[in-house]
């Protein structure tokens, strides 16, 4: 007989100084077409000085299933993050922020995964992580886009997550284990979990003062986060496919990273030699063309092409525009592709 999936699936909630947010977000995971809103749901806060432990009081009252501990020391969001894989006892770990968006069509796909002893099982799908490796290891960097096997988190990978705090994605250690053992994956049709807040390189180090982090933290950017994470993946030609082909993001040999988060780039060049550790001689030696053009050239003129994906419309859309001047923006054409429905793994 088979266990439920509430004895098998441990859900977490990671939280910091979000009330508002977080009063959303447990509406919507306790609400009565909620399929967990009878899972032990645990709830990791990160010392919050709001009225977070109100917030979850007040939904406590009707849901003793509603777990709450509270850190003594606000240890980083990415150290909760690690702390947090070490707390599951089940069979699987889920673990949540504080300020999403949730839509429950597709849970029975995800508990015939757990059924079916999947390793993992994507919810999140709006970078489309069933066309490639690349795709998914991006969207692996959203926390709540998977479902993941507690048994993948070994000492090494707790070893890798621990690590990998310094650089945002303590959580891509488990995701690079998927990749580089090959594991077995699911990925629901309609994704599960859409992110709230836009995040920035400050989302991770809030409550911190800025003045005093160690000058590496303080201005690391997010793609030096992401490209040191990929160092993780331990096949040369997975690594070099990864960072070559983000389909919606910015691929780490395009010329297009001077132009993002350029203060981090400018403030500390940590940030440009972590993006050319990762790359391949090739891919160096464009690396470095591409900077004496930024700083030149590129500053006059620079054409560039967004590719941007919409779930709901199975869409891509394609623009491509012109940066005059450093400053000035604007869009050339753009055209749309519609695309299949199929999230089978490519």
């Amino acid at each position: 007989m088979h266990k439920s999936v509430s004895e098998l699936l441990d859900i977490f909630l990671i939280t910091f100084n979000r009330a508002k947010a977080l009063d959303r977000t447990l509406e919507q995971l306790l609400d009565d077409k909620s399929p967990v809103k009878d899972f032990e749901i645990n709830i990791i806060d990160n010392n919050s000085s709001d009225n977070t432990p109100l917030i979850v009081q007040k939904w406590q009252k009707n849901h003793p299933n509603l777990k709450y501990s509270k850190n003594k020391y606000n240890i980083g969001g990415n150290a909760n993050i690690a702390r947090t894989f070490e707390y599951g006892e089940k069979k699987y770990i889920w673990i949540l922020c504080d300020d999403d968006y949730y839509n429950w069509d597709s849970w029975n796909e995800v508990e015939t995964a757990i059924y079916n002893d999947k390793d993992a099982v994507f919810v999140s799908t709006y970078e489309r992580p069933f066309d490639n490796i690349a795709q998914m290891y991006m969207q692996a960097t959203f926390l709540p886009s998977l479902i993941y096997k507690k048994s993948l988190i070994d000492e090494t990978v707790l070893e890798n997550i621990h690590f990998n705090i310094s650089n945002m994605f303590p959580h891509l250690a488990v995701a690079a284990k998927l990749i580089n053992e090959e594991k077995d994956i699911e990925f629901v049709k309609n994704e599960i979990v859409n992110l709230g807040v836009q995040c920035d390189e400050s989302t991770y180090t809030r409550g911190c003062s800025k003045e005093e982090l160690h000058p590496l933290r303080r201005y690391m950017s997010w793609l030096t986060g992401y490209a040191n994470s990929i160092l993780m993946i331990k096949d040369k030609s997975d690594r070099k496919f990864i960072y070559r082909h983000n389909k919606f993001g910015i691929p780490l040999n395009s010329p297009h990273i001077f132009w993002v988060n350029s203060e981090a780039h400018s403030n500390n060049f940590y940030n440009l030699c972590c993006i050319y550790n990762v790359l391949n001689v090739t891919d160096k030696i464009k690396f470095i063309v591409n900077l004496i053009l930024f700083y030149s050239l590129y500053h006059i003129i620079y054409f560039y092409k967004n590719v941007n994906y919409y779930p709901k419309k199975f869409e891509i859309v394609y623009s491509y525009r012109v940066r005059l001047f450093g400053a000035i923006k604007m869009k050339i054409f753009s055209y749309k592709r519609q695309l299949g429905k199929d999230n089978s793994k490519k």
